[in-house]
């Protein structure tokens, strides 16, 4: 489905009945990754995928308009959420569970759940309090901002496919997947500067701490895990869970077990409201 905004196109999906629930997808995904879930949970809710910028059909991001921030992405689908009478949840993953985050604090007044699958807030980390994850995600950064400048995709690829999947994720791709990967470059790149130049804190969810779950693999790396700490550390009325491996991509690839979660999760809400 499309929506259009002036000279904005939205691609979008919705299926479904029941309380509004906002599909948020990963970097260089779309849409799709949610197939899964939507047939698990369209019995019982209303499912809202949407594709952010520069994926399938909806606007690539102009340069002209500066920076992307979080609320650009946000602000994206807001018009789908208009005649929204219900509480929304919002399930987003890696940088869809920012996105997810920035919508939750749009939609306070209105929000059922937030669900993060290894989200990527890097803009939480304090160089003095999380040395080490503050170094590891700078530093990734300022490495794609010098291969986006010298124009080398290829490196671009391969160091973030190694920073969040492991050494051989670029290598063991497929030549047409490889290409596939580089198109959406772009996007990934102005997905980085949006994260970078966040300002949101954890402070800021305190009230809402209780609506919110977060999932995480074990095997994850050293950044993601330091992002549980920061979430468990100042928001101890959040809803943990621990997959025993799939590390970030777990949503993608053990799929089964990430959507059963969500499902129980959401299913335990939505009878608690209706008794």
């Amino acid at each position: 489905m499309i929506h259009e905004n002036k000279d904005i196109i939205l691609e979008y999906e919705t299926k479904g009945n029941g309380p509004p629930v906002v599909l948020i997808h990963s970097t260089a995904s779309s849409l799709h990754q949610w197939k899964a879930l939507i047939d698990k949970l369209e019995k019982s809710f209303t499912l809202i995928s949407v594709n952010l910028y520069g994926y399938g059909l909806t606007s690539k991001w102009s340069k002209k308009k500066g920076p992307q921030v979080l609320l650009d992405q946000v602000n994206l689908f807001k018009p789908l959420l208009k005649g929204l009478d219900e509480p929304i949840s919002f399930i987003g993953h890696s940088y869809g569970g920012s996105v997810a985050m920035r919508a939750a604090l749009e939609y306070q007044d209105k929000i059922k759940n937030l669900i993060l699958l290894e989200p990527n807030p890097f803009f939480l980390f304090d160089r003095e309090k999380q040395p080490n994850a503050y170094s590891m995600s700078r530093n990734l950064g300022e490495t794609l901002k010098i291969c986006h400048k010298n124009h080398d995709w290829e490196r671009f690829a391969e160091i973030f496919l190694k920073f969040w999947i492991g050494n051989q994720a670029w290598p063991s791709m497929s030549e047409k997947k490889q290409q596939g990967f580089l198109k959406l470059i772009p996007n990934i790149y102005h997905e980085a500067e949006g994260i970078f130049s966040e300002k949101m804190c954890l402070k800021d969810f305190v009230s809402i701490q209780k609506k919110i779950l977060l999932v995480s693999a074990k095997d994850t790396n050293l950044v993601t895990k330091e992002i549980v700490k920061l979430f468990i550390g100042e928001l101890p009325e959040i809803t943990n869970a621990f997959l025993p491996e799939g590390g970030h991509m777990a949503p993608i690839t053990c799929p089964q077990t990430v959507n059963s979660i969500i499902y129980k999760y959401l299913m335990r809400e939505y009878f608690e409201t209706i008794k």
